[in-house]
């Protein structure tokens, strides 16, 4: 069991247990093993360092969202995937109109042209004017699936704080 299932003494001993009804103590399955001179299981561990995922270019992806900070105040917030250069402003509606005054913002704010925005499916971000305000300033728009806020990652951890 030990060299086919990669199995430690603790599993051995339920596995004898269960499968040969033999109770052994944990100390007889250890010395039983280093009788036998096994070798002990090779544990696979994580990688410590991690890839941080950004974009290329500043200006490639930017990230925008809405969040609710209480009664009739609400968060717009726009971050870029390669500087996290980061664009915030309260409104007291998520409008069409806010949107399209959010995005002068951003446009006039951001040191670098705009490629292409990325959100979620919030009916703000939907609305023609908006779409037709991209279009003009040729910015793509890029929707994240539906139930996937970890598509805009950046975004939804800056307004954590």
């Amino acid at each position: 069991m030990r060299s086919a299932r990669n199995l430690g003494a603790r599993r051995l001993q339920t596995e004898l247990m269960r499968l040969h009804g033999v109770t052994l103590s944990l100390a007889t399955i250890h010395k039983v093993l280093s009788t036998h001179q096994v070798k002990p299981i090779k544990k696979f561990r994580r990688k410590a360092d991690f890839i941080r995922y950004e974009r290329p270019l500043p200006g490639d992806r930017i990230q925008m969202d809405t969040c609710k900070l209480g009664p009739g105040l609400y968060q717009y917030t726009s971050i870029d995937d390669c500087t996290r250069y980061r664009v915030l402003r309260i409104y007291k509606r998520r409008t069409a109109a806010n949107t399209l005054d959010f995005l002068d913002c951003v446009i006039e704010e951001m040191p670098f042209p705009i490629q292409r925005i990325q959100t979620d499916r919030g009916r703000e971000f939907f609305a023609e004017k908006v779409q037709k305000k991209l279009m003009q300033h040729g910015i793509k728009f890029r929707p994240n699936k539906p139930g996937s806020p970890h598509l805009n990652g950046k975004v939804e951890r800056s307004q954590m704080y």
